[in-house]
């Protein structure tokens, strides 16, 4: 059995626990596997407030990868397009950012990001706005992106 077929079984078992109509497909996309997750009745149950299900999922199907190939595998859940709306939601919340920061010349904070979700902005915001820098301050539930003019001295948390 391939990684593939070993995370589509893996990621089947799980969501059988949770809901009963779904569908998995795997894709990998240079050793990223792409965990593709459809189901149409039960999205809000697989996905949680915020995606923290969606995220909690992966962390529990990365720990069993991980203990069934005695390495790290990369992988990336989705469900019923839930990463592409959340892409799309954080580049427009960057963009608000960006432009508040660009005509204050103060730094923006942005709070309740994941890691994915902070990095999603950072990539943006490099790539869009070449006058502006981002990075994180603070630790735990505390910790913030902040949007600000690469001019600037960068704030200490």
């Amino acid at each position: 059995m391939d990684k593939s077929e070993v995370i589509k079984t893996e990621t089947e078992a799980l969501l059988s626990k949770m809901v009963d109509k779904f569908t998995v497909e795997v894709i990998d996309e240079e050793g990223i596997f792409q965990v593709i997750i459809k189901t149409e009745e039960e999205v809000s149950t697989v996905i949680g407030r915020h995606g923290e299900t969606i995220r909690a999922i992966q962390k529990i199907l990365e720990v069993i990868l991980y203990k069934k190939f005695g390495e790290t595998v990369e992988i990336l859940v989705n469900v019923n397009d839930f990463r592409e709306k959340q892409q799309e939601r954080l580049e427009t919340l960057a963009s608000e950012y960006a432009e508040k920061t660009q005509s204050s010349h103060n730094p923006s904070f942005i709070r309740n990001l994941s890691s994915y979700e902070r990095k999603l902005i950072h990539e943006f915001v490099t790539k869009n706005f070449p006058e502006l820098t981002t990075y994180s301050i603070g630790e735990g539930r505390e910790r913030r992106l902040v949007v600000d003019m690469k001019t600037n001295t960068p704030v200490s948390a």
